[in-house]
C-alpha cells in the first residue's frame, strides 16, 4: 500500500510540473481596438487614477490580461523601456483571442489507485465569487486645458424701480387731467446679451474661469388722454444696461453637461425718458435722466457643451442671475416748450406723492433728497437687474 501511494505522489508532482510550465512559458495576448474617440490608459485600473497615455480611435493595443473593468496593457517607451497600463472596457473591442488550450489531463490506467487518490485527498476548497461591481461609466474624455467661448442670446431683467417709476407716471396724469386715457405703460424687461468666457480645465469634472457680458434692454410706451377735440399724449422710455464681470466654476456630473455658480460685479446704467405733449397746444415738457453705479451679484446656470470640430465646441446654456444695485448717480435734464431748460447731477431717488388718496411713485435724478410737502419715504433708487438669460455659442479648445 505505501508503495502505491508514494507512486501516486510522484504522479501528481509529474502532473504539477505539466501545469506550471504551460502557464508560465508562455504569456497569452488579447488584441484590442479602440472604438472611442479617444481612450485613456490609466496608471492603475480605476476612473481616479492619473493618465499616462491617450491614443486615438483604431489603434490596436495588446492585453495581457483583465482585472475587474479593465484590460492590463504592456507599454513600451521609444527608449525600450516597459510599463504596465489599463484601459476600460468600455473603450475597446476583442479583436483577437488566444487560442484556448485544451486542459490535458494524465490517465490513471489503474482504476484502483486512482480510486485511493482520490479518497486519500482532501476536497477542494469551493472558491468564494465575489459580487459583480456597479458598472462605473467611463470620464468624459479630457478636450482641452483651456477654453475660449463667444456666444450671445436673449435677456430678461426684473427693473425693479425703473418700471415702477414709469408705470406710475401715466397715473399721475390721469388724476391731474381726470381722463382715462388710452394705452398702457409697458415695463422695460427685455433685451439682448452678448460675451465671452475663459476657462481652465482643472479635472474631467471641474473648470473654472472669468467671462464678461453686455446686456440692453428698453421698452418705449404712449398713453393718449383725449377729451373732445383735445388730444394730450405721455410718452415714456425706460432703458437698463450692464457690464458684469464674472468669475465661476463648472461641474460636470456626466459628459457635455454642466452646472455652472459664480459672481458677478456690474456695471451698470439706468435712463428715463418722460415727454408729455398736448396736441392742439403749443406746449410740451421733456424729462430725462442717466444715472451709473457699481454692485455684486451671483449666477446659478445649466448648459450643454457638445463637440462640434475637432477644437471646436458647440454651447447651449441657461443662466439665472441676481444682483438688486443702488446708489445711482448721474444728471437729470429737464425742458419745456417755454424755453426753459434745468440740469441737475445728482442722485436718482424714488419717492412717493400723495395725489387724492393715493400714493404715486416717482423716479428722477434729484441734487438732494425730495422733501417738499406730500412727499413719502424719499430713498436712493434700487434698479432690479436680476433676471434670465438663454444663451448660445461657440467654445474653442487649446
Amino acid at each position: 500500500m505505501k508503495n502505491k501511494i508514494n507512486k501516486a505522489c510522484v504522479l501528481l508532482f509529474g502532473i504539477s510540473l505539466l501545469f506550471l510550465s504551460a502557464a508560465y512559458g508562455q504569456e497569452t495576448i488579447t488584441k484590442l481596438k479602440v472604438v472611442t474617440e479617444q481612450a485613456n490608459i490609466r496608471l492603475k485600473p480605476a476612473i481616479g487614477s492619473i493618465i499616462i497615455k491617450q491614443v486615438s480611435q483604431g489603434t490596436v493595443l495588446e492585453s495581457t490580461g483583465k482585472q475587474g473593468d479593465w484590460y492590463r496593457l504592456q507599454l513600451s517607451s521609444g527608449e525600450g523601456q516597459r510599463a504596465t497600463g489599463y484601459v476600460h472596457e468600455s473603450s475597446v473591442i476583442v479583436i483577437d483571442r488566444p487560442p484556448q488550450k485544451k486542459e490535458t489531463k494524465e490517465i490513471i490506467k489503474d482504476r484502483a489507485v486512482r480510486e485511493k487518490i482520490e479518497e486519500e485527498l482532501p476536497p477542494l476548497p469551493i472558491p468564494k465569487i465575489p459580487a459583480p461591481s456597479p458598472l462605473s461609466l467611463p470620464s468624459p474624455p479630457p478636450k482641452s486645458y483651456f477654453g475660449v467661448s463667444f456666444f450671445g442670446g436673449g435677456n430678461y431683467v426684473s427693473g425693479g424701480e425703473l418700471n415702477e417709476g414709469v408705470r406710475s407716471l401715466a397715473d399721475f396724469y390721469r388724476f391731474n387731467l381726470n381722463i382715462q386715457g388710452e394705452g398702457e405703460i409697458k415695463a422695460a424687461h427685455l433685451g439682448y446679451i452678448l460675451g465671452g468666457e475663459c476657462s481652465l480645465r482643472l479635472s474631467d469634472h471641474f473648470t473654472v474661469g472669468f467671462g464678461i457680458d453686455y446686456f440692453q434692454g428698453k421698452r418705449e410706451s404712449l398713453v393718449e388722454f383725449k377729451e373732445g377735440s383735445s388730444l394730450q399724449t405721455l410718452t415714456t422710455q425706460p432703458e437698463f444696461k450692464a457690464v458684469p464681470l464674472r468669475l465661476f466654476i463648472s461641474y460636470y456630473p456626466v459628459p457635455y453637461f454642466y452646472i455652472k455658480t459664480g459672481i458677478e460685479y456690474y456695471t451698470a446704467t439706468c435712463t428715463y425718458l418722460y415727454q408729455f405733449h398736448g396736441h392742439g397746444e403749443p406746449s410740451w415738457q421733456e424729462w430725462k435722466g442717466e444715472a451709473k453705479a457699481h454692485g455684486a451679484g451671483i449666477i446659478g446656470g445649466l448648459g450643454f457643451e457638445v463637440k462640434f470640430f475637432s477644437v471646436l465646441n458647440f454651447i447651449l446654456e441657461a443662466t439665472g442671475r441676481y444682483a438688486k444695485i443702488n446708489g445711482f448717480t448721474g444728471t437729470g435734464e429737464y425742458r419745456d416748450s417755454a424755453e426753459f431748460y434745468k440740469t441737475e447731477e445728482g442722485t436718482l431717488y424714488f419717492y412717493k406723492v400723495k395725489v387724492s388718496e393715493e400714493n404715486i411713485p416717482f423716479l428722477f435724478i434729484l441734487e438732494k433728497k425730495p422733501s417738499d410737502a406730500g412727499v413719502v419715504a424719499p430713498r436712493e433708487a434700487i434698479i432690479d437687474f436680476s433676471g434670465i438669460s438663454i444663451k448660445a455659442g461657440i467654445k474653442i479648445n487649446f
